[in-house]
């Protein structure tokens, strides 16, 4: 199904959890909005709110196939996501995200029926090493995801690119580690890591055509795997407005088995075979001051399995309140 391009290769829970950065930090005469993928680690101090709203262009370019070799796909698609990550710090180490996604996906001569609702991250982050007076030392923090499903994924009736969800209740368990260096030439240099793991969800009740490759009349459920990813990003500061990044990505989804009876009464037995995809994100940064920040950059698929060769221009404004 066309539709399942997007949702299988860019984690809309990419979309949901892992597109949402830092808060714009200065520390001297270096600010950082935090790059594009590889979420906050620092939090919030207490009482601040910060909103980062993303505007993403996902094109697919070709698939993986189970053995990594890569092929053009014909038609390709197109989608353009709107993500706005909105955090908020309870307490100076505790605070709470919450990312409502929505997105409109064309291809083939088809198109979503306008911009339609996606699924729905909240994360909730608790740091266990703060930082030292001057922005260095490691930060180290630890944090639960859950993805509601408030995205369609599955009765599609006749337009298949309507999907925008997964149906999958996932919880996701992270830790991430970040710090700053000082160097000799007074710039600044931050690395941010985290690695997140998601245990197997319950099973998703599916009915007709979905994002699963079912069609009309079916009636059954999906079970996924569990996931993984891990990513790496740093941050270089040239002065107090420009900032250059680079990041790379690692995601797993395991395998998805689907069961039930279609309309005709057989049954239905198939997996969709695991896949990773590993993807990298440069991005530059400007700051118009201490609150505001601007990060544009693209994420691309440098190599996967089982997942869909895509290219995502992006950008945000990282507002801090």
């Amino acid at each position: 199904m066309p539709h399942s391009i997007f949702t299988r290769a860019l984690p809309v829970g990419a979309l949901a959890f892992a597109v949402a950065s830092a808060p714009a930090q200065s520390t001297g005469t270096a600010r950082f909005t935090g790059p594009l993928v590889t979420p906050a680690v620092n939090t919030l101090p207490s009482g601040l709110f910060n909103i980062e709203p993303y505007l993403i262009h996902s094109n697919s370019r070709g698939d993986y196939d189970n053995t990594g070799g890569r092929h053009v796909a014909s038609p390709q698609f197109r989608q353009w996501q709107i993500a706005v990550p909105m955090s908020y710090g309870i307490t100076d180490s505790f605070g709470i995200q919450v990312t409502p996604t929505a997105a409109r996906t064309s291809g083939g001569g088809r198109h979503t029926d306008g911009l339609r609702l996606g699924d729905t991250g909240v994360r909730l982050q608790q740091r266990l090493l703060a930082p030292d007076d001057d922005g260095g030392g490691t930060v180290l923090a630890v944090a639960v995801a859950r993805n509601f499903t408030t995205g369609k994924y599955h009765q599609l009736d006749a337009n298949p690119l309507n999907a925008t969800g997964s149906g999958a209740a996932r919880t996701t368990l992270a830790v991430g580690a970040q710090r700053l260096h000082w160097l000799e030439d007074g710039r600044a240099l931050r690395w941010r890591s985290q690695v997140a793991w998601s245990p197997r969800p319950d099973r998703i009740r599916v009915r007709d055509a979905s994002v699963y490759g079912t069609d009309a009349g079916l009636r059954g459920y999906a079970t996924p795997g569990q996931s993984w990813s891990a990513t790496f990003a740093a941050e270089y500061a040239l002065d107090s407005r420009w900032v250059l990044v680079g990041e790379a990505i690692w995601n797993h989804n395991g395998a998805i088995h689907v069961r039930g009876v279609d309309a005709r009464g057989g049954s239905i037995d198939h997996r969709l075979a695991s896949g990773h995809a590993i993807s990298l994100a440069p991005a530059v940064e400007y700051h118009f001051n201490a609150n505001v920040g601007l990060i544009a950059g693209v994420q691309f698929t440098v190599a996967g399995r089982n997942v869909t060769d895509y290219v995502a221009p992006q950008a945000a404004v990282n507002m801090v309140f």
